[in-house]
């Protein structure tokens, strides 16, 4: 069951699998994180956007606010693991080759993702362009809803094969959306 933050329903159990309906709080709590994000490294950010399904109105998400934020170098990076970033609760996960990973909320319970890429990146771009897509298009975003309650079901219990499953049908609306948007 999902925590309260505020006084929207966030949160969820590393490896668990469930979706709930939108909700508006979700971008109140965006902005909120985003404010507290800028006032700790704003210097350093160059953006910073809600992304995922909880930001595209209508679209049943996983209660978990993903957030990212562009940034110069990710070579930089390392003087907010442990620093500012901890301060505001967020825990590192990863690092790969285009993108830094923090999650904020208890482990049992992760409230937040904060993807952390490269300023005009094909990462940065494909999450604008993406969730822009999907808000422009409801009939995408409705097709893209049945597909992740279908995973939800099957996979409740393995987010690893729920975001595996998702794949093809988000590399085809990436697709679509840069040949709509020209880029």
């Amino acid at each position: 069951m999902p925590i309260t933050e505020g006084s929207g329903l966030i949160g969820l159990p590393r490896g668990i699998v469930k979706l709930l309906p939108y909700s508006s709080e979700w971008e109140r709590l965006f902005e909120e994180e985003k404010r507290l994000l800028q006032s700790s490294i704003g210097n350093y950010a160059i953006d910073v956007q809600h992304v995922g399904s909880t930001a595209i109105p209508g679209l049943e998400a996983k209660p978990i606010i993903d957030i990212a934020v562009a940034v110069q170098r990710l070579q930089e990076m390392g003087k907010y693991i442990g620093g500012p970033l901890e301060r505001l609760g967020y825990e590192f996960r990863r690092e790969e080759p285009r993108s830094v990973l923090f999650a904020k909320g208890n482990p049992s319970r992760r409230t937040h993702y904060l993807h952390i890429v490269e300023w005009k990146s094909d990462s940065w771009k494909n999450y604008l362009l993406f969730r822009d897509y999907l808000r422009k298009h409801k009939e995408v975003a409705d097709e893209y809803s049945k597909i992740k309650r279908e995973l939800a079901q099957k996979f409740q219990t393995n987010r690893g094969a729920y975001t595996e499953g998702k794949a093809q049908f988000i590399e085809s609306a990436l697709r679509l959306a840069k040949c709509e948007f020209d880029t």
